[in-house]
């Protein structure tokens, strides 16, 4: 996977290129104010991948298993946090997630896809790092 990020003389619009087999391309931007508000922020794109990859991973889980998930909905919030907002210990960034599903299910069902909700790549790489070398 890959992604390759180009940004002109002026102004902070930056247009991503990413896709495996088919291209696909994204604006990122700054708020109106500092840039033009063409696209989600970096942190928004950041919480868009976390948002999204819990979807797909839920679906994923729910076909194979053949449980009837009408939908999902995952709401993320990151908030950056002032050192006086932060106890001991805590980071400059706080990320909340909110998992909405939608169907009939078990009890158990129900716990088990919000215990698989927490297992995409995305939160993996967040929550257990990665290995980054910059060329």
């Amino acid at each position: 996977m890959k992604a390759t990020a180009t940004m002109g003389p002026s102004g902070y619009r930056t247009q991503i290129r990413t896709g495996q087999k088919a291209v696909h391309t994204l604006v990122a931007d700054e708020p109106a104010g500092k840039g033009d508000d063409a696209g989600p922020t970096p942190i928004e794109l950041l919480a868009g991948a976390l948002a999204s990859c819990t979807t797909l991973t839920l679906r994923s889980y729910a076909n194979a298993k053949g449980i009837e998930l009408e939908g999902v909905d995952v709401d993320v919030e990151i908030k950056r946090r002032k050192p006086s907002e932060r106890n001991n210990g805590e980071r400059d960034m706080l990320i909340r997630k909110k998992v909405h599903l939608r169907g009939k299910f078990t009890p158990e069902q129900r716990k088990r896809l919000l215990e698989i909700a927490e297992k995409c790549a995305v939160l993996k790489a967040l929550t257990e790092g990665v290995d980054l070398e910059t060329l």
